[in-house]
């Protein structure tokens, strides 16, 4: 700007006169009028963009602003994603609004650039326009509302000095905020032409003519003045498409030709006054009668990536036209080649005359690529015999650590593979992919804890050797299962992920049960007196063992409780009678307790815990000593429940058997990351085995139950199946959590030390 000072003074009769200037160059714009209207209408805004592209116009000035709705933020919204479109995809490189007063500047223009982030959504110019040349206008448009509030006549010389301060202002602040101040005017007196071209950024000059044959002459005087200053002016005439004016004209000639008529004449003008006139471009009045044809359209199509490394390019080819003018670069063949990063764009001239500037098309090189990425047909980590197909991301070429030049490659052998690939003078190269090929374990021996013959009811305990991890023909992950129905059972023990051997069969078979007994008395079993008796006898079978120890086959009681009778067959196979509830001394027993379990299976695994729920009485005796209704064990054993009616009055349960078995917490087969401890318990080494798809740290740490760790080791993992030994030795003996972080995630498990 030419000033270095502002003014804000409102009032009639305060003047000044400072100094401003700028620079635009080729300035081709219209006026965009009744925004309120269709801001925000896609449509609308479409056709507005593409007619605008098409006939290359870089700048709008939007009429009509005085009535937008300001406080909405939607609209405010929807303004600024118009400007930023007309900015970023039309060729628009310059946004005015127009205005008749400072306080509309003030109060909503400078407020709403100031609330968007992106210069591409903001307005550039703050265009004045207050027409006091002319006495209908000062009378029917602003004397009410202006002039006799601010103490103007309403006249000619009213309206100037009302408005020139008004402009002051609007200078000052298109000054403080960076942008272009625009004064619209028509036929000044000489004295305020200079007035107002020592103070203007850009001048709008008058040239509403009905076509181009005199448009120069017409506004000549005017520049002659605007010069007078003797400092350079930037001038763009403005033309009316009206049809009292050009609107008739132009149906047979183009929008172009009336400033090519009036800058070929400034060309050849002769007077000194040309060296101050700085003519910058053309706007039209307005946007609604002008003809709705696309006069031009530029475009660019590239032969390839407009990405590339250093030493590669792009050609850049623009649509059929009669000339070309690239930027930058200034060259003028349809198409270029392109090795440099920068934004091009390119204007196409057509047939008509008529030109537009296409969208730019960013090229960027760059001395870096992104590094490659491998992916796996399969897993990693195979038995030996096996295979897995490296595969590389796209790119120009490859080179990979074992020398092979193809994008995928066929992996039988362990080691870490990478892949180099090169683009132009660029390459990178991918993490490591780390194969394992492991051995297959020896083949397992299973142990069991007695006859694989067993009775209906009973288990027999099936135990593994030692492997890495453990998958029976039941489903079971664990070293150890209880086996309880007849059938074939084996067990695969893992080396690492899909490398096992697999045990021989053991053929579990199932007894044949005797039947179950019945107890008779040889009297009522209501007991009269202390030294009475009566006989309880079962039903015949091989052996029998009594609720009180005895073996006969009958047996004589004269104390209450409930009797019951396990006989056995020449298998060794037994069966329970009912209780039998004798009573005396006014003891009537209450009906046998039974025993049921908060797991489905008696069988738990080493670490967890089971509880035991009695049928309800009025009193309890565990076998344990316990006298809760519920217990809770954590260890194997055959426990009994007495249930009480009273007094010493009661009933005892059948025995409920608890087996527990080695824990062993994952599969080898199990996909994603997962932990698992073993031996648990343990004594002193504990192994810890993970799987991991990435090749990085590990955090391994053990806490007590009171959350305080008491050790902690970090070690690199591998990709595949990774097994770490860790010393517990030197831990106090008790319960323990252990965890595992990685990148993939955290598992935590519970260990026990014993």
């Amino acid at each position: 700007m030419k000033h270095t000072f502002r003014i804000f003074i409102l009032g009639c009769l305060m003047l000044w006169t400072g100094f401003s200037s700028a620079q635009t160059n080729s300035v081709r714009g219209f006026y965009l009028p009744n925004t309120p209207t269709w801001i925000g209408n896609a449509t609308t805004e479409t056709a507005i963009l593409n007619y605008a592209s098409g006939n290359a116009y870089n700048y709008i000035t939007l009429y009509g602003l005085g009535s937008f709705d300001w406080s909405s933020t939607t609209k405010k919204n929807q303004l600024a994603d118009f400007i930023r479109r007309a900015k970023t995809n039309y060729g628009i490189t310059q946004i005015g609004a127009a205005g008749e007063v400072y306080s509309f500047f003030s109060n909503y223009i400078i407020p709403f650039n100031n609330a968007r982030s992106s210069a591409n959504e903001k307005i550039d110019v703050l265009n004045y326009e207050f027409e006091w040349w002319v006495s209908s206008s000062v009378t029917g448009l602003y004397c009410s509302k202006y002039l006799i509030p601010s103490g103007c006549a309403c006249d000619t010389i009213g309206a100037w000095n009302y408005s020139w301060p008004q402009f002051k202002m609007i200078d000052s602040l298109a000054a403080a905020n960076g942008l272009t101040s625009e004064y619209y005017f028509g036929w000044p007196s000489s004295g305020r032409m200079q007035t107002i071209s020592s103070r203007a950024d850009r001048i709008l000059l008058h040239a509403y003519r009905t076509s181009d044959a005199d448009i120069y002459q017409y506004s000549r005087s005017r520049l002659i003045d605007a010069a007078s200053n003797n400092q350079s002016i930037k001038i763009l005439p403005i033309f009316s498409a009206e049809p009292s004016f050009m609107g008739t004209w132009l149906n047979s000639n183009p929008i172009t030709k009336p400033y090519q008529t009036y800058a070929t004449a400034f060309t050849n003008e002769t007077g000194t006054f040309k060296q101050h006139i700085n003519l910058q471009g053309y706007q039209w009045f307005n946007y609604d009668y002008l003809p709705r044809t696309t006069t031009a359209v530029a475009a660019i199509t590239a032969s390839g990536p407009t990405t590339f490394c250093s030493g590669g390019s792009v050609t850049l080819t623009a649509n059929t036209g009669t000339s070309y003018l690239w930027s930058p670069g200034n060259q003028t063949t349809q198409s270029i080649t392109v090795s440099a990063s920068g934004s091009y764009t390119v204007r196409v001239t057509n047939s008509a005359g008529a030109s537009a500037i296409s969208s730019p098309v960013i090229v960027s090189t760059t001395s870096t690529i992104t590094a490659p990425t491998i992916s796996a047909s399969g897993p990693v980590s195979f038995c030996p015999g096996g295979s897995v197909l490296l595969t590389s991301s796209t790119a120009s070429s490859y080179r990979w650590s074992n020398g092979a030049t193809t994008q995928s490659i066929t992996v039988t052998a362990s080691g870490n593979y990478n892949v180099t690939i090169t683009s132009g003078s660029c390459s990178a190269t991918s993490t490591n992919t780390t194969v394992t090929v492991t051995s297959t374990p020896p083949i397992p021996t299973v142990t069991a804890s007695g006859s694989l013959s067993i009775c209906p009811g009973s288990s027999v305990k099936l135990s593994s050797s030692q492997a890495v991890s453990y998958l029976w023909s039941n489903g079971a992950t664990t070293r150890e299962i209880m086996a309880g129905t007849a059938g074939t059972y084996w067990v695969k023990a893992y080396g690492g992920p899909n490398c096992f051997s697999q045990s021989q069969n053991q053929v579990i078979t199932t007894l044949t049960a005797p039947t179950k007994p019945t107890i008779s008395a040889s009297s009522s079993t209501s007991l009269t007196s202390s030294n009475s008796t009566v006989s309880l006898t079962s039903t015949s079978a091989s052996s029998y063992l009594w609720s009180t120890g005895a073996t006969t086959r009958t047996i004589s009681v004269n104390t209450q409780g409930s009797y019951r009778v396990t006989v056995s067959n020449s298998s060794g196979c037994t069966a329970t009678s009912e209780a039998t509830l004798v009573s005396a001394n006014g003891c009537t027993p209450p009906a046998a307790p039974t025993i049921s379990l908060s797991t489905t299976s008696n069988v738990i695994t080493s670490g967890t815990s089971v509880t035991l729920t009695a049928s309800t009485a009025n009193g309890y005796l565990w076998s344990n000593g316990a006298t809760t209704r519920t217990i809770t064990v954590n260890a194997a054993g055959t426990y009994t429940v007495r249930g009480y009616s009273g007094g010493s009055c009661y009933s005892t349960s059948l025995p409920m058997t608890i087996y527990v078995v080695s824990a062993r917490l994952q599969s080898s087969e199990a996909v994603g990351f997962s932990m698992s401890l073993y031996p648990n318990p343990a004594t002193s080494d504990l192994q810890v085995n993970y799987q991991s798809s990435l090749s990085e740290k590990a955090n391994f740490r053990i806490a007590d139950i009171s959350g305080r760790i008491v050790l902690e080791h970090d070690w690199e993992s591998i990709v595949g199946f990774n097994s770490v030994d860790v010393d517990v030795a030197a831990l106090p003996r008790g319960i323990y959590v252990a965890t595992i972080v990685t990148g993939e995630g955290q598992q935590t498990s519970r260990i026990i030390l014993q």
